[in-house]
């Protein structure tokens, strides 16, 4: 049988089946569960971060992505993708018949807020709505370039190729150029994978926290534990097997001297600090952190949010294990090439 082709760009993209088992990603991940952390953790904590000093507002952040993702799902069902040049330098990107329903349904958040956000990013003049449809114009694309966060993805996929480089079934591993150049060849294959990741990751901790930011007030509380953890793990004080189900438990666990302030949190994060005071205040409220004597947060262990928080934390170690199982295949077994 013939690979599918597209007539204008004559670009072919292969039909190619997963030599990947998930297992056995998700198995290694497991087995280096706190460098694998350590790394993730510090990814999002960079991704969020960025997202949020461009746009103030997580939530219109995740509008637009959805936005754009449709875009490249569409290509995808035509068997068409852009390298990263080709796709930035567009004139306009099109999206066809926007079903703000659907939008809310998949985002979790109200029909009435995703309206608003949509009208705030054409009020920025990101995009146009002509009826049904919606046009990026090119300011609109470049809002959401990633340059950066490619070179973070990189290192993040390196780090994970490395871990698994020492199984038979995986084989040597990727050096970070390699991945880099590989993103911005086959850039709306694999940014498409990435966002099928991220968008749901960001809608469940949207719906266990109430929204993003406090999430990411959360997460550099919960990055701080880690590394007490891993240092703790370093000098033999874990005595007992950490996995995927036991991971949460022994982050809140661990005992740490110092917490991390209201100033910190704002400074790395770019959130105000009256909002992070107002969002660590509700975290106490909702006993998944406690204060210490010297206005310092830690997590504390126990309580219904930090059972959800736990379980979220299963289902996203799940969704990684699919985008690595799937780029890795796309890397080292499709028909895709440098």
């Amino acid at each position: 049988m013939n690979e599918p082709i597209d007539i204008k760009t004559k670009k072919v993209i292969p039909l190619s089946k997963s030599k990947f088992k998930k297992s056995l990603v998700l198995e290694n991940l497991e087995q280096n569960i706190l460098s694998h952390w350590d790394t993730w953790g510090k990814f999002q904590q960079a991704w969020t971060s960025r997202a949020y000093k461009s746009f103030k507002d997580l939530d219109k952040y995740l509008v637009l992505i959805y936005l754009i993702r449709d875009n490249w799902m569409t290509l995808s069902g035509k068997f068409q993708y852009l390298t990263m040049d080709e796709f930035y330098d567009s004139e306009k990107v099109t999206i066809d018949k926007i079903n703000l329903i659907q939008v809310s349904q998949d985002l979790n958040i109200p029909k009435e807020t995703i309206r608003r956000k949509v009208n705030e990013l054409q009020n920025s003049n990101i995009l146009k709505r002509h009826g049904k449809s919606i046009v990026f114009n090119r300011q609109g694309i470049e809002t959401q370039k990633p340059n950066e966060m490619i070179e973070l993805l990189s290192v993040f996929i390196e780090k994970k190729s490395k871990m698994m480089s020492g199984q038979d079934w995986f084989g040597e591993k990727l050096s970070k150029d390699y991945i880099t150049r590989f993103i911005k060849k086959y850039f709306t294959i694999v940014w498409l994978r990435f966002f099928r990741m991220q968008i749901p990751f960001l809608t469940r901790h949207r719906k266990v926290f109430g929204d993003l930011e406090t999430w990411i007030v959360w997460g550099n509380i919960g990055l701080s534990h880690q590394y007490h953890l891993a240092k703790a793990a370093e000098r033999n004080l874990v005595t007992s097997e950490i996995t995927l189900k036991s991971y949460y438990s022994n982050v809140a666990d661990v005992k740490i001297d110092r917490g991390v302030n209201a100033s910190s949190i704002a400074d790395i994060s770019s959130i105000p600090r009256a909002t992070v005071i107002r969002k660590l205040k509700w975290l106490v409220s909702q006993k998944a952190i406690k204060k210490n004597k010297n206005l310092e947060y830690q997590m504390k262990k126990g309580g219904r949010l930090n059972a959800k928080i736990s379980e979220n934390f299963l289902l996203n170690q799940n969704s990684v294990a699919d985008f690595l199982t799937d780029i890795f295949d796309l890397m080292k077994n499709s028909e895709f090439k440098l």
